[in-house]
């Protein structure tokens, strides 16, 4: 092997290195958003109990928060918008957000068959319409309700 096949071929280990390191920054430098819930049971001296939904942004860019929604027991959607005048809510780089869900928030007056509706599953939803499905919600809001 000649001393210019040598070259080419640390070049291309070079090239593939430098695209490896790319294409993690680029995929870090994204928003990452992550919700979870937790089932918390009150007892006497802490209230009733209630799911803490918890958000956190894991990627570099700003996300900001929309809406807190989630789908309901004939298939349909409810969501509320957040933030002051329904502008939603800035998350930075590791910065987070938590809500507290008792079981009457759960149901939800549904107008067209003017039924009550139970709330099965919990996302978030941030400025470029992407809904993010809170982590465990679904076994979490069957928890609360059976008590």
């Amino acid at each position: 092997m000649a001393g210019s096949d040598y070259m080419a071929a640390v070049a291309l280990v070079i090239s593939f290195l430098s695209f490896g390191v790319s294409f993690y920054f680029g995929f870090r430098d994204q928003v990452h958003l992550r919700a979870t819930s937790k089932l918390y049971n009150g007892g006497e001296d802490f209230g009733p109990p209630y799911i803490m939904v918890r958000v956190v942004n894991h990627g570099r860019r700003v996300a900001i928060l929309t809406m807190f929604g989630g789908e309901l027991d004939n298939g349909a959607w409810i969501g509320t918008c957040m933030g002051k005048d329904g502008r939603g809510i800035r998350l930075a780089e590791h910065e987070y957000h938590v809500e507290k869900v008792s079981l009457e928030d759960l149901q939800e007056f549904a107008v067209p068959d003017e039924k009550t509706h139970e709330y099965t599953e919990l996302w978030f939803e941030d400025s470029l319409g992407k809904r993010h499905p809170v982590r465990h919600s679904r076994r979490n809001i069957q928890k609360l309700k059976k008590g």
